[in-house]
Parts: structure tokens; sequence; C-alpha cells
């Protein structure tokens, strides 16, 4: 009797013991792993994501985290190369905690997703805009925290349509770069574009950099398009392009999507690029914004010590906050629903979140569709040589 006691009081003080080593489990911190070019040919890049990846992890953790859970925020360089993108995402994957893995654009998402669709099954997320994201068999575990490239073109159409009246049908020319990015939504540009009755006069290709700039500008003059949409760069070739066709006083409105039209860049080009609209996927005016996740976005901003403060957001940087704003969400509500945090959970919580503008991030609420956000802010750009601003010509435009 004597040791049927002794072994009864052992095995409750084990199970105690059990339950106090498991407490700390339940509130073990969400492990994010991020690949970022911190060096190479698109550091620059890299390292505004590097900073918005910081600041919006800081902000969730100081905020309570996920639902009394921290982040911890792992980054590393894989120099915007998919070996070595790949091979940080294996070792990230190895113990079968990460919650959430990213990525540096759509080469690695490519190169990863039949993997880890077949045997890994981590929520992802990346920074490139690539059409096919929307192909929801092909990338079950991913989500995009912008439009994509096709939805861009649609958003620029959709407007041409708005000015267009009772007036001729517009025409658009095409001016991109010869890399994959470039061409990619040029099949579902043309056919989006004939459904809405606008006429492409001409697609001019261009190498990404080291272009005969004289050439397509005289091409342009020779079209004569309402419309002109610079795609596929991230500076050099379309405002060399742009400066010129001003030379020639060609008349179209010129356009550009997603990396061209950042307004630094547009900063950049100078008196050439006034009056040039820019697609983007937010709403990256920051100064004297009384919203309140752009009033906490504009904190940070200041006191970034690495960047100048110019009242504008970066793109690629208010990219990465509304990626960690949605898995802030989408984790607490798996949480929430005492689920376990694997991709299948977490993508059906992105999915099913509710639409929302991002304290202000958009003008209007949207949701997510096809596991992206279909929306977007027109810009016009004023720029002299002694001053630069950027207003809203449509504040709010859903793709369709």
């Amino acid at each position: 009797m004597a040791t049927r006691l002794r072994l009864a009081l052992l095995s409750i003080v084990v199970a105690a013991l059990g339950c106090i080593g498991a407490a700390p489990a339940a509130a073990q911190d969400l492990k994010f792993s991020v690949p970022l070019p911190l060096t190479g040919v698109l550091a620059f890049t890299g390292q505004i994501q590097q900073a918005a990846w910081q600041h919006a992890v800081d902000y969730i953790n100081k905020n309570g985290g996920i639902r009394g859970r921290k982040i911890d925020l792992s980054l590393y360089d894989d120099e915007y190369k998919v070996d070595l993108g790949v091979a940080g995402f294996k070792k990230a994957v190895a113990n079968g905690d990460v919650v959430f893995a990213g990525g540096d654009g759509t080469p690695f998402i490519r190169a990863i997703s039949p993997e880890n669709n077949d045997r890994y099954k981590v929520l992802m997320s990346n920074t490139g805009m690539a059409s096919d994201l929307v192909d929801t068999k092909k990338y079950p575990y991913h989500f995009l925290a912008a439009p994509n490239y096709t939805d861009m073109f649609d958003m620029l159409f959709r407007y041409m349509k708005a000015k267009q009246g009772s007036g001729p049908a517009p025409t658009v020319a095409f001016v991109y770069s010869s890399t994959e990015f470039g061409r990619d939504p040029l099949d579902n540009a043309r056919k989006r574009a004939a459904e809405l009755g606008i006429k492409v006069v001409l697609e001019e290709e261009t190498k990404f950099g080291g272009v005969d700039i004289g050439a397509s500008a005289i091409k342009l003059r020779n079209a004569g398009a309402d419309y002109v949409i610079f795609h596929g760069y991230a500076g050099g070739v379309w405002p060399e392009i742009l400066k010129q066709a001003r030379e020639y006083r060609i008349k179209s409105q010129f356009m550009g999507t997603a990396f061209g039209a950042d307004p630094e860049l547009v900063r950049g080009v100078g008196p050439a690029a006034d009056g040039f609209l820019g697609v983007v996927p937010y709403n990256l005016i920051v100064k004297d914004n009384n919203a309140p996740m752009m009033k906490v976005i504009d904190g940070y901003l200041h006191s970034w010590k690495g960047k100048p403060y110019t009242g504008y957001a970066n793109m690629s940087y208010m990219q990465i906050w509304v990626t960690a704003l949605i898995l802030r969400d989408a984790i607490g509500n798996v949480i929430d629903a005492k689920k376990p945090l694997t991709g299948e959970n977490l993508i059906a919580a992105v999915r099913a979140l509710k639409p929302s503008n991002f304290g202000g991030i958009y003008a209007e609420p949207i949701a997510l569709a096809r596991q992206r956000i279909p929306a977007g802010v027109i810009y016009r750009y004023h720029v002299t040589p002694d001053s630069f601003s950027a207003t809203p010509e449509v504040p709010f435009v859903r793709a369709e």
C-alpha cells in the first residue's frame, strides 16, 4: 500500500512538473524567417525592407505581440540569389517551428513553392508582384500584400476609361523592360485593353539598361498615343525616355507602375516628371496624415537615422508593414481559435480576414481576393526644379 501511495504521489509530481514545463512553450516566440538582398545589386531595396521589418515588428512587439507572444524576427542576406534564399529557408525550417517565411522576389517563391507545398507547408509572402501569384493551386501557402502587375495595368486602364467620357476610344503605348517582370503582365494587359475598348498602338521593349533612348522616343512620337505606360523598370531607362519625349514635345499622358512610380524615384527624375501618373499599392503620404497607422509609420520614418525624412514612405517599406499587419491579425485569429499555427490554418485565416483600411494605409476597407490585395492609389506628381509633391489623382482604385 505504501509503495502504491508513493507511486501515485510521484505521478502527480511528474504531471505537475510537466504542466510547468509546458507553460513557456504555449507562449513561445513566433519565428519569422525573411531573406533580403542586403548586399549586391538590390542592396538599396533590401536595406529599406530590413528597416521596415524591424520597425513593424518593434511596433507589434511593443504593443503586446500577437496574443502575448513576441515575434522572433530572423533576417538573412541572400544577395537576391535564389540558391542562397532556398538554402536559408531550408535551414530556418529545419526545426519545424517557423510560423512565417518571407521571400525577396518572385524567382525565389517560384523556386521554393513546389517543395514548400509538398513538404514544409509554411505560410509565405514576398515582395514581387508577378501576375500568376493569384494561382492559389500553384501557391497555396502564399499571400501578396499588394496588387499584382496585371492589376496595376487594369487600374490604369479603368482610369483612362473614366477620363474618356463620350470621347473617342483611348490609345495607349507600352514601354517595358526585357525582363521577366517587365513582360509579365503584357498578355493579360492586351486582353484587358481589348475588353475595355482601349487600343494598344505601340509595344516598345527595351533593355533594363544601356538603351538607345532616342530611338524609343521617336517611336513614341510617331505612335501618338494618348497614354504611355512605363513598366518593368526600377529606374535609369524610363526617366531618360521621358526626358527625351518632353524635348520632342510629345503630348501623351505618361504613367508608371509599382517600383517605377515610387515617389522617391519620381522626385529624382526632375521637372520632366511633372504631371506623371503612378499607380502604387498603398497610400504613401505620411506627413501630416492623422490616420492611426500612418501616424505610427510617420514616427518610425522620423526616427530612421539611415534615411532622410521626406514625408513619403517608400513602396517596399509600406509593403512590409501591410504584410506584418496581415500576419498579426491572421496569426492572432488562429491562436484565438486554439488551432495549431500550420500553413493550412494560417492561409485560411488570411483568406478569412475582414475588409480593412489597415489604419489609413488604404482610403477604403479592402479584403484580400485570391490571396492578394487588388487595390491601389494613382498619384499625380508635381515636380519643379525647387519642389516636389504628390496628390492622389484617384485615392482608391480596385482592380477587376
